[in-house]
């Protein structure tokens, strides 16, 4: 181990030795505010923001775990997911200016030769805004609109990772779509999935934001800062059937620095910026990288929505990474009673392949490589890329 991967030990917590293969050192720079006079938090997430640039930059994606108790990073570590590793790591400048930590490093970056091969597709998603379980825990602060506004960070934070998974649209709440509350007949997360030309349904409830308040032994006061909680149940559903594929909770609590009184902006930078409104983030980005590493490896999946003898219109496109000439494989959906009586949905794959003829942003035109094969073809009939 080097002295410079032994400096950062103090400061990251990690320093990963790797056999030499495919590598190449990157220097990037980061920048974090510093919050209530913390330079040594500002200088992990300042770390964080310049390795993750330079993991981008070299192909590779990193998902970044911290855990926060009062205020303070009490363990941080990273994960480096499918497409890279960190061999080494070495900090070249450190500035502090304006309330903010800036570095810069230098990463020797691994890359994996095996990857899978749907990591270069791109699974699109539909995001709905997020409910609040118990609004009167809003009452603190007026953020009955915190549910609106966390969806719009996760939406930019997804899109800004550079990974595998994209918002194709970002959606008002609405009553059904919350959970136990589902219409008779088609899943509404079908009928989301459909209308957005997204192959999933990402959408999360925000469980917990009450406020703890600190109390001293005398006379029950106390001028501790209190601390909030901000606990989300995220859910992931596969939009060709409606079924649930994911689904994890998060929680992190940050001091509550408004007075009792006050009528918070949510939508404001300023509060994005706050204690409260960074550890969110820090959630919403853990979100983020974990979506994106579940659906690395997954097969893109479309549907027919128009057949004839000879061609059929697809609802995927080149957003999601479809080339022409690629070949498609075909799903028929049926279904069979068990021996409970229970209806089960199934797939059989069809001995029929399409080559993409035409190609669009979010639709494809392809033909049978064998027009005798083609008979069986229908719309509803999913389309498998892998």
């Amino acid at each position: 181990m080097n002295f410079s991967c032994q400096l950062l030990l103090a400061t990251l917590g990690f320093c990963l030795l790797l056999p030499t293969a495919n590598a190449q050192w990157l220097e990037s720079k980061g920048q974090a505010r510093i919050l209530n006079n913390n330079v040594e938090i500002a200088r992990n997430d300042a770390v964080q923001d310049a390795l993750r640039q330079a993991l981008l930059v070299a192909g590779a994606r990193v998902s970044s775990i911290q855990e926060i108790s009062n205020g303070l990073l009490t363990a941080d570590r990273f994960e480096v997911r499918t497409q890279g590793s960190v061999r080494d790591i070495q900090l070249l400048n450190e500035l502090h200016k304006n309330g903010y930590v800036t570095v810069t490093i230098r990463a020797d970056i691994v890359r994996d030769i095996d990857q899978c091969s749907a990591a270069q597709l791109t699974k699109t998603l539909v995001l709905t805004e997020f409910p609040l379980v118990k609004r009167s825990q809003a009452a603190n602060g007026a953020i009955f609109e915190l549910g609106k506004y966390a969806a719009r960070q996760l939406h930019q934070q997804i899109n800004n990772l550079n990974g595998v998974t994209r918002i194709t649209q970002l959606l008002p709440l609405q009553q059904q779509w919350q959970q136990g509350q589902q219409p008779i007949g088609d899943s509404p997360y079908i009928t989301l999935a459909n209308a957005s030309n997204a192959q999933y349904v990402l959408t999360a409830q925000i469980t917990d934001l009450s406020v703890d308040q600190v109390q001293s032994k005398w006379l029950g006061l106390s001028n501790e800062t209190p601390l909030r909680q901000f606990s989300l149940n995220v859910f992931l559903y596969d939009g060709a059937n409606g079924e649930q594929v994911w689904n994890k909770q998060y929680s992190t609590m940050a001091p509550w620095l408004y007075e009792r009184q006050a009528q918070v902006d949510v939508g404001a930078n300023s509060f994005w910026q706050s204690t409260y409104g960074v550890a969110i983030n820090g959630q919403l980005s853990q979100v983020a990288a974990d979506i994106d590493d579940k659906l690395s490896c997954e097969a893109i999946s479309g549907q027919i929505v128009k057949a004839s003898s000879d061609q059929f219109t697809i609802n995927l496109g080149r957003e999601h990474g479809i080339n022409a000439g690629d070949l498609l494989t075909v799903l028929h959906q049926g279904s069979f009673v068990d021996l409970d009586g229970i209806v089960r949905q199934t797939q059989q794959i069809s001995d029929a392949k399409l080559k993409v003829v035409q190609l669009g942003r979010y639709h494809l035109v392809a033909q049978p490589l064998n027009n005798a094969l083609a008979g069986g073809i229908q719309i509803r009939d999913r389309i498998i890329k892998k």
